[in-house]
C-alpha cells in the first residue's frame, strides 16, 4: 500500500469511528491531509474547551492505541499533525482539564516537540 493510500485509509478510519469529525475534515481540499489531521486535534481540544471529557478521551484513547501498531506515515501524522497541534489557543481552564488526561505516550510526543506543557510559559 502506498503512503498516500495508507494515509487516506487512516483518515477514513477516523471518519468511520468519529463521524462528527468528518465534516471538519471535509472543510479542506482532498490533498490537504495535514489540515484534515489537525482538524481531528482541534476537535479533541474543543471537546475539552466544552468540558466534554468523554469525547476528548475517546479521541485521545483512539490515537494512543493507534500508536501501538501505526505505520510510519500514521505515526508521523499522529506526532506532527495531531499531538503537536493539541490545545492550540485554548483557554487555560480547558488545558488544565484536558492535559492530565492525555496518555503518557502522547504527552511525551508533545513534550519532545514543544519542550513545555501546553499553556505554560518559560520563566513562569
Amino acid at each position: 500500500m502506498s503512503n498516500k493510500s495508507e494515509l487516506q485509509a487512516f483518515l477514513d478510519e477516523i471518519r468511520g469511528k468519529f463521524p462528527e469529525v468528518g465534516p471538519l475534515m471535509d472543510q479542506h481540499d482532498e490533498i490537504m491531509t495535514t489540515s484534515k489531521m489537525e482538524e481531528f486535534a482541534n476537535a479533541t481540544s474543543r471537546a475539552f474547551a466544552n468540558s466534554d471529557i468523554d469525547t476528548g478521551l475517546s479521541y485521545l484513547n483512539y490515537v494512543n492505541e493507534k500508536l501501538n501498531f501505526a505505520s510510519d506515515v500514521e505515526r508521523e501524522y499522529i506526532d506532527v499533525y495531531y499531538v503537536e497541534h493539541l490545545f492550540w489557543n485554548l483557554p487555560q481552564r480547558a488545558i488544565d482539564l484536558g492535559w492530565p488526561l492525555v496518555p503518557t505516550k502522547l504527552q511525551k510526543l508533545y513534550m519532545d516537540f514543544h519542550g513545555i506543557e501546553p499553556g505554560k510559559r518559560f520563566g513562569k
